[in-house]
């Protein structure tokens, strides 16, 4: 998940990190961290902010995402910006937020993460498996590489690519690495592209011809599905996906699963990570032009 406050002061204290580490986690949580990040820094060919994955966060209450879809299709409902959702401080303000909107035309879903772009690290966090947090950082670290490089296109495109690395460095890493386990990394990956599978097929079944009459029996189809595939998920996995199914909640996953497979095809013929950011760094700023872009540099 992209973080855009990035300037933001952390009023943390040396000493409380300390305490942190010394209640939630330890040097060996620092190492795996740091063994992670200089893999995906070669592999990206990129340096980035060496304390990315060092400090932590003031609270361990999560990040509060609020997102808007119009009611009965999967489309962000707030056509007057391009932001597809809204930073929240607490989920007070996002419930309150959410109701104070058109209900008749908008449905909305908070999305509550326990890491951004921002990498201050939590308890919940620190809770996850190897594998999962390897995909974690390398997903963060994807955002970073974006801002830091200035690459400017569509979000859309955004979180579906931190997610191919995510899903594809752990693997490489596990593959490389006894730091983490090479199956378990394959079966997680497996199960985020079964999830994604899922989503695409109900999100392109309910734009392909809005039905409100039909809209609760998809909904429910899907949530029954998802249910099925979580039954041998991790945390992270139910965190992220265990959700009342709305068109407010595909649409947060919208952004993460749509453009998913064909950036997935682009990676594969790349053949690395750093082949496939080069191909990105020249993306156009159309959401069009990005999809026909990725399509020639697929086959």
């Amino acid at each position: 998940m992209i973080h855009k406050f990035r300037n933001i002061k952390i009023g943390l204290f040396f000493v409380l990190q300390i305490i942190c580490f010394t209640i939630y986690g330890g040097n060996d949580d620092l190492k795996f961290f740091d063994g992670v990040k200089r893999f995906a820094f070669k592999e990206m060919g990129d340096t980035l902010d060496a304390e990315l994955f060092t400090r932590w966060k003031t609270d361990d209450n999560p990040y509060y995402y609020l997102y808007f879809s119009q009611i009965d299709k999967v489309s962000n409902a707030r056509v007057q910006t391009e932001d597809p959702y809204i930073y929240c401080k607490s989920e007070m303000e996002a419930i309150e937020l959410g109701n104070n909107f058109n209900a008749n035309y908008a449905t909305y879903f908070i999305y509550k993460a326990y890491m951004n772009s921002d990498a201050l690290l939590n308890k919940r966090f620190i809770s996850y498996r190897r594998e999962t947090q390897t995909f974690i950082i390398l997903h963060e670290l994807t955002h970073n590489y974006i801002l830091e490089n200035k690459l400017d296109f569509p979000y859309e495109f955004n979180e579906a690519l931190c997610d191919v690395i995510g899903n594809y460095g752990t693997l490489k890493y596990a593959q490389t690495t006894k730091n983490i386990k090479t199956k378990t990394a394959e079966n997680q990956l497996q199960l985020n592209e079964q999830i994604f599978e899922c989503l695409n097929t109900y999100i392109d079944l309910i734009n392909a011809k809005p039905d409100r009459a039909k809209l609760p029996f998809y909904e429910i189809e899907c949530h029954d599905k998802l249910k099925e595939l979580l039954k041998n998920s991790d945390g992270f996995q139910k965190d992220r996906f265990d959700d009342y199914v709305s068109t407010g909640y595909l649409l947060k996953n919208y952004y993460y699963c749509h453009n998913y497979f064909l950036i997935k095809k682009v990676f594969q013929k790349q053949g690395s990570i750093k082949g496939l950011l080069e191909i990105i760094k020249k993306m156009p700023k159309d959401v069009a032009a990005c999809t026909k872009y990725l399509e020639n540099n697929s086959k």
